[in-house]
């Protein structure tokens, strides 16, 4: 299955500034959101979505991804260290092999899966959070194998040369992300979007990495349960 990413970023700007509009219409009606204690307040959650990525054989596509997190915040900022995992179907790419004198070698792929650690933000604190982000992580394509009509000299090129693909298949990068929670007790439903930057030249994948993900936190209680009071 393949899905379009064209319409991801305005959603979210959408989504995002009528959460905030709902937010400022409800205080300026009276309403005052209730105190909560979030000081060093921990959450795992799980998530599922899309991910979408280009290759040196195909434009930029989405597949199905899942993943989980674990997350700690602290007021109105945190962290977020996640990974997730995207299943595709024989995937197409390909690199330029130096140890079959810079021929280009087709390879196909079925997973791509990314770690991930982001520092996120919460302007507004009441029962829907818009929240944003800016992190870092490592993008890896799982597992490259070669087209099954390629040619090697020897069993020591092939060899050389599977060792070059998974040199290629990952790489570092810097996200940046948007997104919103619904909370309820100890239970939020999200939704967010994330951009990566691109892999380095001449990488498996390339050009930049999006995704939308949804999914479950679940509250695991905070650090402090002996403090009470504050506010935001």
């Amino acid at each position: 299955m393949r899905f379009t990413p064209r319409f991801l970023p305005g959603l979210f700007l959408a989504l995002g500034a009528g959460s905030l509009s709902a937010q400022s219409a409800r205080l300026e009606n009276g309403e005052v959101p209730k105190v909560r204690d979030d000081r060093f307040k921990w959450a795992i959650g799980a998530e599922g979505g899309v991910l979408f990525f280009s290759t040196q054989r195909q434009t930029m596509s989405g597949i199905p991804a899942a993943g989980a997190h674990f997350s700690v915040v602290s007021r109105r900022g945190g962290v977020q260290l996640g990974v997730d995992e995207a299943f595709g179907s024989s995937e197409p790419t390909a690199f330029v092999d130096p140890n079959g004198g810079n021929v280009t070698r087709e390879v196909q792929f079925d997973r791509i899966r990314r770690y991930g650690v982001t520092l996120t933000g919460y302007p507004v604190r009441g029962m829907v959070e818009p929240y944003f982000g800016v992190g870092f992580g490592f993008l890896q394509v799982i597992d490259p194998q070669f087209d099954p009509n390629t040619v090697f000299t020897s069993n020591a090129q092939a060899a050389q040369s599977l060792a070059t693909a998974k040199d290629l298949s990952a790489s570092g990068f810097v996200s940046f992300l948007a997104g919103f929670q619904f909370r309820i007790s100890g239970v939020a439903a999200f939704a967010a979007y994330q951009v990566n930057t691109a892999p380095r030249q001449g990488d498996l994948l390339r050009g930049t990495g999006q995704s939308i993900m949804g999914g479950f936190r679940i509250s695991l209680g905070t650090a402090r349960e002996d403090i009470k009071g504050g506010g935001y």
